[in-house]
Order: structure tokens, then C-alpha cells, then sequence
């Protein structure tokens, strides 16, 4: 959803441009990924469908958010019950979110970097209406 009207602005510097704002909330929404729900247990394949749709949805919830992709690549340890599951990692995150400030448009990304070693959140593109 495309943000217009904003009562929350005039807490925001006069400096902060729209560009900053959606930034600002494509950051928010990473944050909230890691931060939140890394350590999660998980047990089954339905498991991470289920969190993948309830990350998706959370992240939606918050303000200018157009989309949200999320997958979630974990693998399940081979021992017996009752401790075969595992805990959701960052690395196991590949997110897109896609934020809309007042036609200033961020696209997001979280995503494990192999060359890097290190699950990086990044700007993947960033356009800007007149």
C-alpha cells in the first residue's frame, strides 16, 4: 500500500527526504525479520510454510508496505524424536519487501551471501515518482 497521508511526518526531520522514509521502512521491515523471528523452532515443511505466510503477514501489517516475499530454506537434522527440528537462522532467509513512501518506492532484500558468508540486508532498487 502506497503511503499518501503520513500523521507520524512531523516527528521526522524537515531534513528526511521521501527517499530517506522509504528506506527507513524497508529497514524497519528487515530488522523485523532477523530480529524477531530468527530462533523460531521448526519441525516439518508445513512448519515453514506456515512462518514464511505468517512473516509475510506481520511485515505486511506495518505502514507503506506494497509486497513481501518471503522463503525460508532450512534443513531438518536427521535425529530422533524428540529433537528432530531446528531453529529458524538467518541464513535460512531470503526476503523481498518492497516499501512505498508518497511515490518514492524501495525494494528490499535479505539474503544469504555464500561469497560473503554473512546474510545481508541490502537496497535492490529504488525508484521515485515526480
Amino acid at each position: 500500500m502506497k503511503c499518501v497521508e503520513d500523521p507520524a511526518e512531523k516527528y521526522f526531520s524537515s531534513k528526511v527526504t521521501r527517499r530517506d522514509r522509504a528506506v527507513f521502512e524497508a529497514g524497519i521491515a528487515i530488522g523485523t525479520a532477523v530480529h524477531q523471528f530468527v530462533g523460531t523452532p521448526l519441525k516439518s515443511l508445513e512448519d515453514v510454510k506456515v512462518l514464511e505466510e505468517f512473516i509475510k503477514r506481520s511485515l505486511m501489517a506495518q505502514p507503506c508496505r506494497e509486497h513481501v516475499e518471503v522463503k525460508i530454506s532450512a534443513e531438518f537434522p536427521k535425529r530422533p524424536p524428540p529433537y528432530d527440528y531446528t531453529t529458524l537462522r538467518p541464513e535460512h532467509l531470503d526476503l523481498t519487501v518492497v516499501v512505498n513512501y508518497k511515490g518514492s518506492r524501495v525494494k528490499a532484500r535479505l539474503k544469504y551471501i555464500p561469497k560473503l558468508g554473512y546474510t545481508l540486508g541490502y537496497i535492490e532498487d529504488l525508484e521515485e515518482e515526480p
